[in-house]
């Protein structure tokens, strides 16, 4: 269940902050460092580069369409997580940058299975159209959408390490992310409970 306001009988237990917490932002960057490395090399090792290297030099558009690509994919993979939260409470997200980061973040408190579908759904979705473009566009055309679909992978280090993160944790938590930060609540505990 998704709460539009603190849920009454819950506590903080946690918290995930890629802005405050040094380690957590070291950790999903060099996630998505590591991603990047590892996809541009079995990229090279399954595609020449030499096909899209010769589009590049042939026509001046075809600069002009990768830089666009990235420019569009961006807001599109924000706009991914803003449309689920707001499909799933009803209540409009808010969306922005934070140090290196785009996000869109809500004030409602999601539960578990909610917050994950929020979370890898921009990488599901984007992936398979990506994969998609990848195996349909003529073959100069792979490196431009798989340079794209490398950022779609890499920059869900942070969604990826959030659902991970949240793995162990009970089921009935509910998480609040603001874009940046999450907070994790849980039920309080009973009397009979806290014994």
């Amino acid at each position: 269940m998704n709460f539009k306001t603190y849920p009454k009988g819950y506590r903080q237990i946690d918290v995930i902050d890629f802005v405050r917490s040094r380690k957590q932002l070291l950790t999903v960057n060099i996630a998505a460092l590591a991603t990047v490395v590892v996809m541009l090399a079995l990229g090279l090792l399954l595609h020449p580069f030499a096909p899209t290297w010769a589009l590049l030099k042939a026509h001046w558009w075809a600069w002009l369409a990768l830089a666009g690509m990235y420019l569009l994919y961006i807001p599109l993979h924000e706009l991914t997580h803003g449309l689920l939260m707001h499909a799933l409470s009803g209540v409009k997200p808010k969306y922005g940058f934070k140090l290196c980061y785009a996000y869109a973040g809500s004030h409602v408190y999601f539960d578990k299975f909610s917050h994950n579908l929020i979370a890898l759904a921009p990488l599901a979705l984007w992936g398979c159209v990506l994969f998609a473009l990848e195996r349909t566009l003529p073959a100069e055309w792979f490196w431009l959408i798989y340079l794209i679909q490398i950022s779609n992978v890499s920059g869900s280090a942070g969604d990826v390490y959030c659902v991970l993160y949240l793995y162990r944790m009970p089921q009935d938590i509910v998480i609040q992310d603001t874009g940046t930060r999450m907070r994790i609540l849980a039920p309080r505990p009973t009397n009979e409970e806290a014994k």
